[in-house]
């Protein structure tokens, strides 16, 4: 048996126990995944990171078409059989490699290894009866079609009969169709209209691509592409000095990334870091490192000549960034673990730079972190909202004259970023803003499409 909190022994056991501790707000899935990796076979813990990322990514879709095809109430349904059947209706949608009575049978075992009871029963009842629903696992995506799951850009799964609203309900469709909840896709449609807010809507539930940036420290880019390509062939697609790759090929296991030629950092993390305008020779202050991506980005626009301070909280998380500054051969940083309440920040002398990087909501990369869907709302927005000022505030106090600050966060609401950098500019005299972007998720038939969400701010000390 392999109860909740016992270590998985499967992959398939492993997912459903990391999205019922998700739905249950006991741990993000993949800390819980990472925690039991050493347990597993390679080949199965990369299916248990596919299966809990694609539940929590789809599950809003999985539980309405589960309630139009047997007779499944998630309120009364426990965590982690509501785990055990979205990590299953996941396979039988979206993943059609996975032939339908191998997931079904699968989850029968899981349910029995996690929850025990009357659960296998239930589970077993609910996915046949899902699964006999199932007319076509493929065929060509028609929008607004309320008897088809869209599971690629231009691919659906299609039912016997209507498992979503129907199309002509609008919203009401497009928000179940896109694991949305419904009030979120009006504020959405509020903000930026149908078209903007379906787009958006669309890009937060796709499989995210792996984004590989050159280290032009270790590496040129005639060698990065060619070593990419040996990995990738035709897969990989170039934007400038990245590939971009689909999730699953074993990159991260190969020397071009072990050795240290290459960094993950997709185009909106790597804009933000450019922000700084970094020049060889100066002292950058880089707050919430962790885990270094922009760290990195930062040294290879200072050549490593300079100095960059990396400071977080959480010694785990700056562990992390330690690893990747050994790994990319970065000699210009130095790490500092700074208080989690606030202060501490290294203030003297100043900075030419400060890059401010601060904890969010992560509405702009759902895709990658779906769990930050179901714990969105106004109280934690504006807990956050209240940790970002503070965080600007003692950032800004960091720069010299004349320096410059750029704010960052991963988060699509004018709460978190417009309306942070103003009361903060409002309340710091000396201060302007000088350049300011934001980027909404996207998502194309190419994978250089792809955009994840995100904002940063440039504030120029007078």
């Amino acid at each position: 048996m392999s109860r909740a909190g016992s270590p998985p022994a499967d992959g398939r056991t492993a997912a459903a126990q990391a999205v019922a501790a998700a739905l249950t707000g006991r741990g993000f899935a993949g800390a819980q995944l990472a925690a039991h990796r050493e347990r597993l076979a390679p080949r199965e813990a990369a299916l248990a990171l596919e299966l809990a990322q694609g539940a929590l990514r789809h599950l809003l879709t999985i539980e309405h078409v589960l309630a139009r095809t047997a007779e499944y109430e998630r309120r009364r349904t426990p965590a982690s059989v509501r785990a055990v059947l979205a990590t299953a209706a996941y396979q039988v949608i979206w993943l059609d490699r996975v032939p339908v009575f191998a997931a079904v049978d699968a989850a029968v075992d899981t349910a029995r290894a996690v929850a025990g009871g009357r659960a296998p029963a239930m589970v077993n009842a609910v996915l046949r009866r899902l699964a006999g629903a199932v007319a076509e696992r493929r065929a060509p995506w028609t929008r607004l079609d309320p008897r088809q799951v869209r599971v690629s850009w231009d691919r659906a799964c299609v039912f016997e009969r209507p498992v979503l609203p129907p199309g002509e309900a609008g919203p009401a469709h497009l928000a179940a169709a896109t694991g949305e909840r419904r009030a979120r896709f009006a504020t959405l449609v509020e903000r930026w209209g149908v078209d903007t807010a379906e787009a958006v809507a669309w890009a937060s539930q796709a499989p995210p691509p792996l984004v590989l940036r050159r280290n032009p420290l270790r590496t040129t880019a005639e060698a990065f592409a060619s070593e990419v390509q040996t990995l990738a062939g035709e897969a990989v697609e170039f934007v400038a000095d990245a590939a971009v790759l689909p999730a699953g090929l074993p990159v991260l296991e190969s020397t071009l990334f072990t050795e240290g030629r290459a960094y993950v950092q997709d185009h909106t993390a790597h804009a933000a870091a450019l922000a700084v305008q970094a020049q060889p020779g100066e002292r950058i202050l880089d707050v919430c490192a962790a885990p270094g991506g922009k760290t990195a980005t930062l040294a290879g626009a200072l050549a490593d000549r300079g100095t960059i301070v990396a400071c977080d909280s959480d010694g785990a998380r700056l562990e992390r960034v330690r690893a990747n500054i050994a790994r990319l051969g970065l000699r210009c940083v130095e790490v500092r673990l700074v208080p989690a309440r606030g202060g501490g920040l290294p203030a003297e002398p100043p900075f030419d730079a400060v890059l401010v990087d601060v904890p969010c909501s992560n509405t702009g990369v759902l895709a990658r972190r779906p769990e930050a869907r179901l714990g969105f709302t106004p109280q934690k927005v504006a807990s956050l909202v209240a940790v970002q000022r503070r965080l600007l505030a003692e950032a800004a106090a960091c720069v010299r004259p004349g320096g410059r600050l750029v704010y960052s966060t991963c988060s699509l609401e004018p709460e978190e970023n417009d309306e942070v950098v103003a009361a903060v500019l409002a309340g710091s005299p000396g201060w302007r803003l000088d350049a300011a972007a934001t980027t909404l998720p996207a998502w194309g038939l190419r994978l250089a499409d792809w955009r994840d969400g995100g904002y940063w701010a440039r504030l120029i000390r007078g």
